[in-house]
Formats: C-alpha cells, sequence, structure tokens
C-alpha cells in the first residue's frame, strides 16, 4: 500500500517522527476504511518506509477478514453442480385441438418441473438460474459500504455449474378427429405426437456431451379440459421422463437399506410412485472398452423384483415380491420394471351403407 504526503519537512534522515506515524496512521485507517467498504475485520501495520525521492510512504499491512462464510445444509461440495437452460424452440405456437400454446411458455414450464424433479432426487446441487437478476441485486447489497463485515465474507460465493441440462422441442400441430362425411363417422385419429424433446447433459467448463436422448409426447394420454392444464400436465411429465432417464443413466436408483423383505431406495418425491416395480441388480465385476480401457460400467445381474409401496420426500419404502431376498444387498441397483400400457378403448365403428345384394353398395347420394 503507498501514501502520498502532501506535508514537508516530516522526514528527517529517512525516520519518521512519532507525530507523523500518528498523522500517518489516522490517513491510512481512514483510507483502508474507503477502499475496503468495510468489509476487513481489521489490519495490522507490518512495516512503514518513506521515499524522499518520491516522498511516498509504503506501507504493509496484515488484512483480517470475517471467517469463511460456510452455506446452510449439506456441504456443496459432496453433490455436483446443475443447471437447467430453458430448452430452445421452434416457432412461436403450436396447435392443440383449436387452440394456439406458446412455445417459449411450454418451454418455460419444462424447465421449471425439471428443476423440481432433479431438486427431489438429492443428486445434484441444483443452481436457479430464473432468478439471476433477484440474486445478483442481493449480492449488490452485500457489497454496499453499509453492510455488515460479517457479510462480506458471503461475497464471491456463487457456485458455478458441472453440469448444463440443455435441449430443443420441436411442436407438432393437434388437430381434431376429422369426420367420414358418407357416414358422419369420425376417422382414425392420426398422429397426435405433439412434441419431440431431444435433451442434452453437458459438463459446463468444457462442453463436453454426458449424455442425451430424445423424449416423445403424445397428447392423446392427456385428459386436460383447457390448454393451461394441458401445458401443466404435459410440461410434468416430459420431465417426469427425462429425469427418470437421466438417473437411469447417469445415477440409477439404489437399495439403501434392507429390512426383512422390504427394501429403502435413496429417493422419493415426484420420481417414485406407489405400484412403480424395480428390477433388483447385484453388481459384478468391471466392464472394460477393448478399445480405449475404459471402465464402461459393472455386470448387472438381476436378483429380485421389489414394488413400491411407500413414498415419502427424501426416500421411498418397496416390498420384495420375487427373487431371492438373501441376494439383494444395500448398494444394489434399480432398474425400473416398464409396465404394460392399457389398452386404449375403440368406439364400436357403425355404419349407415348398405349392400344392394349384388356384391356392391348403395351410397347415400
Amino acid at each position: 500500500m503507498v501514501h502520498n504526503d502532501s506535508a514537508t519537512n516530516i522526514c528527517e534522515n529517512g525516520a519518521l517522527d512519532d507525530r507523523t506515524k500518528l498523522e500517518m496512521n489516522d490517513s491510512i485507517n481512514k483510507d483502508m476504511q474507503k477502499w475496503a467498504k468495510g468489509k476487513i475485520s481489521g489490519y495490522t501495520v507490518l512495516s512503514d518506509t518513506f521515499d524522499p525521492a518520491t516522498r511516498k510512504y509504503r506501507v504493509t499491512l496484515e488484512v483480517r477478514f470475517p471467517p469463511k462464510y460456510t452455506g446452510p445444509g449439506r456441504p456443496e461440495s459432496n453433490l455436483r453442480r446443475m443447471a437447467v437452460s430453458p430448452f430452445n424452440v421452434q416457432g412461436n405456437t403450436f396447435n392443440w385441438y383449436g387452440q394456439p400454446i406458446g412455445t417459449v411458455e411450454w418451454s418455460a414450464a419444462l424447465a421449471e418441473q425439471l428443476n423440481v424433479r432433479l431438486t427431489q432426487t438429492r443428486k445434484f446441487t441444483m443452481l436457479d438460474r430464473a432468478f439471476d437478476p433477484e440474486i445478483n441485486a442481493e449480492l449488490a447489497r452485500l457489497s454496499a459500504a453499509n453492510a455488515a463485515p460479517e457479510d462480506a465474507a458471503r461475497l464471491n460465493r456463487k457456485l458455478g455449474t458441472d453440469y448444463l441440462v440443455v435441449g430443443m422441442v420441436k411442436f407438432n400441430d393437434v388437430l381434431p378427429p376429422a369426420v367420414n362425411p358418407l357416414t358422419d363417422q369420425p376417422l382414425p385419429r392420426a398422429s397426435s405426437l405433439f412434441a419431440e424433446i431431444t435433451y442434452r447433459v453437458l459438463i459446463a467448463p468444457t462442453g463436453q456431451l454426458k449424455w442425451t436422448n430424445t423424449i416423445r409426447l403424445d397428447a392423446a394420454i392427456f385428459a386436460a379440459a383447457d390448454a393451461r392444464s394441458f401445458v401443466s400436465m404435459s410440461a410434468e411429465t416430459a420431465a417426469g421422463a427425462i429425469c427418470d432417464d437421466m438417473m437411469t443413466n447417469i445415477l440409477p436408483f439404489e437399495v439403501v437399506k434392507v429390512v426383512g423383505d422390504q427394501v429403502v431406495i435413496g429417493e422419493g418425491g415426484k420420481q417414485l410412485a406407489a405400484g412403480d416395480r424395480f428390477t433388483v441388480c447385484a453388481l459384478g465385476e468391471p466392464v472394460k472398452d477393448t478399445r480405449t480401457g475404459e471402465v464402461i460400467d459393472e455386470v448387472e445381474i438381476p436378483v429380485a423384483t421389489v414394488e413400491v409401496t411407500t413414498v415419502m420426500p427424501k426416500l421411498s419404502y418397496a416390498k420384495i415380491i420375487e427373487g431371492d431376498a438373501a441376494k439383494v444387498t444395500v448398494g444394489s441397483r434399480l432398474r425400473r420394471v416398464k409396465m404394460p400400457e392399457a389398452p386404449q378403448p375403440q368406439a364400436p365403428i357403425t355404419t349407415t351403407i348398405q349392400s344392394n345384394g349384388g356384391g356392391g353398395v348403395v351410397v347415400p347420394f
């Protein structure tokens, strides 16, 4: 730290008199308060020298800062950080049975629901990008001159992400079923696939692609009464499918405790539901890529099937319904059993077309 001297004749033979040192210390104290904006808890002068040629003092200080800030909850270093960006969309609107729906609105609903799902897995430190302006405004308050010195330790603690979830959504219009003009009966429904979502999990600092997949949604599975309900229901379903796919391939569900014929799954919230079934897999030898030598995964040996009975916010309980319970251990991996879809009821087909008895038909015109 260098301090200018505007006075004269205060340094004799390179030594400072006591009055000068007192004045200098008072001036340094004021400068420290101005430059540090009150964000230090104290300092000690280690040495001071005066350069007659430049008429400047050089002071070496030992500066004391408030203790390091530790955030609430679990240590943040224990979990990988992840952020979800709103997915890119094509076009401004798509048609849902005659009602226009904004593509950006649907993408924002998907990002919100995906944040909910990934947070509830408790496998990542989720970073919220939707409220950056509000967070930055709070940081500006902490850095103000009148902020408490102990709050200074909370500055420069904003986290960067390890994983970034991005994607693209392609929309298709969903139209009401057409009617056969000859019979007044609905024609077979055309495809009601309304969204094709390609998502990517990137390693943020390098841009390396960690995982990618495509999820397709059929509008016919949502019994929504209006466009707002359809957006909410379909975005939540899409988020669940993406989160489940991510966790299956990046951090599969595991058994965290075994109690008799029941197991505890280290997952809860919205990702599981009573009645879900999983194949329990014991882990065998590591599997290596023959060309790169990289360990791809471990051999999975199916040993049992469990069915979820109770879902809690942070964990779930499941009962062993098939297999060898003795081989189900803590750390066993769980793979979801895809349940058969219930057949869609088909309306009976009626017709007013009559045969003319000679192999032809009588048309109504």
